[in-house]
């Protein structure tokens, strides 16, 4: 059976019932308003459930056609204006390694823009399958059970395959669908758990379990029930074609101290065009759904390029994709859900986020017809600042600043058919740990060495100071940083010191190759005493900790290129440290200065932000 018939399958399947999309008709304005107000929505940063891996999409060039180009990955990974902020891609393990080359090209890149990559596997080599009589389908796929190694060893090789062409797989899934197998191979609950428990531990890679079509629960309670099969199973990943809001939530395997991600769905439809609203805000919902009621970690939509997806075919984000984004942008990997109302009127879906930087993000998803008043409490803290991200029938991602706030709450308009995203910085909120305190679901992972481990960090963003001679955000942009030697300077959402982005050092040759910025002897005087501080972090790499320089480097009187140490300091893996030296004397005579960030011994990627020059004394 072909995509196509999939698609008219799954249709028959929300006509039947399984899945329930309402028709929301427009409002005339989607910024009219009536005079409704919906009960307080109360938000406790205190009570956390799981926390946020991040929200992606499929790349598939050998079914989308092609790759996708420079423009649509930079669209999709990155995070600034009109971006998605995509912080997870997933890729198709082909069953022949000849074409496993076509999964590189975009992995690099989200990889290079700190997103995590892991991948799935549809079907094993043709040898190692056999075809057998299933329903009313004679000529069904599975894998042979005497190829259950060679098949983990094809997995395993996979995963070599991109870390030795520099991708870091986060996970494998040992199948797709395997409750759907009409396209692709079938596998049985039982055959899923012997493979687990016998052969999974022969790869490298952390695995997931295999992902069902429609969260079918006795695959995940035969893999719970199996000792092995369980101690094997790093992840677990499900689909949600067909899975209502009531069958996304599922206790024993929320409780069960690993990370559950929903790995592909699309909604509410192949057939619509990606821009057709109010019909978008399905998206929103589903997401809305698998988080609060599923306790999912990610979330992983279809494919990123195509007509009913993401990005469009032109190139253009679709209306589901800004809506994805209203998500994706805003709570960032490393966030914890914490409590709040979840429906204060009907048809209004809320759900809160913490990080730590001392924000909350909230999201809130109106699909009703009427606007409502809406006013928002949160239970600690005192709100600071309030920036609203809002996507409508004529409006994506706009942003409005410093929304009044009484410092305990604030009050806000949701307009009819809309979806909105609260950005709130409070000064004395407590702040996500590792360990969520108090969970629904721990969600905590217990993958291998290589999984990405989450970052703590309990520093604030500095003020600005008439002292400061310049301070780099890199919010915006690389701003003057330039790469020093062989690697790559870019942007990444992954982890930031303060506001959203980090200047992230990647693909380097030698420990040497950091990131430097050229300064003037007009302001920053050779002979005279000045500050120079930047906090630092890394999230790759075999070691714990490792040493970082803030270095000088300049010509003497002779022209000889020379260089000084302003600081080095020991940086623990996955904590910002900030490098200091309040009083460094610029060396007299100094010509052609230049600041540089770099490792003392180490080459993988590290992040940068909150880089500040000073008058002495000052930092």
């Amino acid at each position: 059976m072909n995509l196509l018939k999939k698609t008219m399958s799954l249709l028959s399947v929300v006509m039947s019932g399984m899945l329930i999309i309402s028709a929301v008709p427009q409002a005339q304005s989607n910024l009219s308003l009536s005079a409704s107000a919906a009960t307080t929505c109360v938000v406790n940063t205190s009570k956390t459930y799981q926390k946020i891996k991040g929200f992606g999409g499929m790349n598939l060039p050998e079914w989308a056609g092609s790759d996708l180009t420079d423009t649509q990955r930079k669209l999709a990974f990155g995070n600034g204006n009109g971006q998605l902020g995509l912080s997870i891609v997933r890729v198709y393990v082909n069953d022949d390694k000849n074409q496993w080359n076509k999964a590189l090209a975009t992995a690099k890149y989200a990889q290079s823009q700190g997103a995590i990559v892991f991948a799935t596997p549809w079907n094993p080599p043709a040898s190692m399958c056999e075809r057998f009589s299933k329903s009313n389908d004679p000529d069904a796929k599975r894998l042979k059970k005497s190829s259950y190694a060679a098949y983990a060893q094809h997995l395993n090789d996979f995963y070599h395959y991109m870390k030795n062409n520099g991708v870091n797989l986060y996970a494998i899934s040992i199948q797709n669908e395997p409750d759907w197998g009409s396209d692709w191979t079938w596998m049985t609950e039982s055959e899923c758990v012997d493979f687990l428990a016998n052969y999974a531990d022969k790869i490298d890679c952390p695995v997931m379990s295999p992902e069902s079509f429609s969260y079918n629960k006795s695959y995940y309670n035969a893999i719970l029930n199996n000792s092995k099969a369980y101690a094997n199973t790093d992840i677990f990943g499900t689909h949600f074609y067909g899975t209502s809001r009531s069958n996304m939530d599922f206790p024993a395997l929320e409780n069960c101290g690993k990370e559950i991600f929903m790995t592909e769905v699309y909604v509410p439809n192949s057939t619509s065009d990606a821009d057709k609203f109010p019909e978008a805000l399905d998206v929103c919902e589903n997401i809305h759904n698998g988080l609060v009621v599923g306790n999912m970690n990610a979330y992983v939509w279809w494919y990123i390029r195509r007509s009913y997806g993401l990005i469009k075919e032109n190139s253009n984000v679709s209306k589901r994709g800004y809506c994805l984004a209203q998500y994706s942008k805003f709570v960032r990997p490393g966030d914890v859900r914490v409590d709040a109302t979840e429906q204060p009127s009907s048809k209004v879906y809320v759900s809160a986020y913490k990080n730590s930087k001392n924000q909350v993000t909230i999201v809130a998803v109106n699909k009703s017809t009427t606007g409502y008043s809406q006013n928002f409490s949160l239970s600690s803290g005192r709100i600071t600042d309030v920036d609203r991200y809002r996507t409508s029938s004529n409006e994506n991602l706009a942003l409005t600043e410093n929304l009044p706030s009484n410092g305990s709450s604030f009050n806000v308009q949701l307009p009819a058919s809309s979806v909105s995203t609260f950005v709130v910085t409070v000064n004395g909120s407590s702040q996500p740990t590792t360990q969520p305190a108090t969970t629904k679901s721990a969600n905590q992972t217990t993958a291998k060495s290589t999984t990405t481990k989450p970052v703590t960090q309990t520093t604030t963003k500095p003020s600005a100071n008439s002292s400061y001679l310049f301070r780099n955000t890199f919010e915006n942009g690389v701003e003057d940083w330039t790469a020093r030697g062989s690697n790559t300077l870019g942007l990444s959402g992954r982890t930031a010191f303060a506001g959203k982005n980090a200047l992230l050092v990647s693909k380097k040759t030698s420990s040497w190759n950091g990131a430097q910025k050229s300064l003037s002897t007009s302001t920053f005087v050779p002979g005279n005493t000045y500050g120079f501080s930047a906090y630092v972090n890394y999230l790759d790499g075999n070691t714990n900790s490792s040493t970082f320089n803030l270095t000088l480097q300049y010509k003497d009187s002779t022209g000889t290129t020379k260089y000084s140490n302003i600081v080095t300091k020991s940086v623990t893996k996955g904590t910002y440290t900030k490098l200091v030296n309040s009083n460094y004397k610029i060396p007299s005579g100094a010509s052609d200065i230049h600041l540089i960030v770099e490792t003392s011994k180490d080459t993988m990627n590290f992040y940068v932000d909150e880089v500040i020059g000073a008058k002495s004394g000052q930092l």
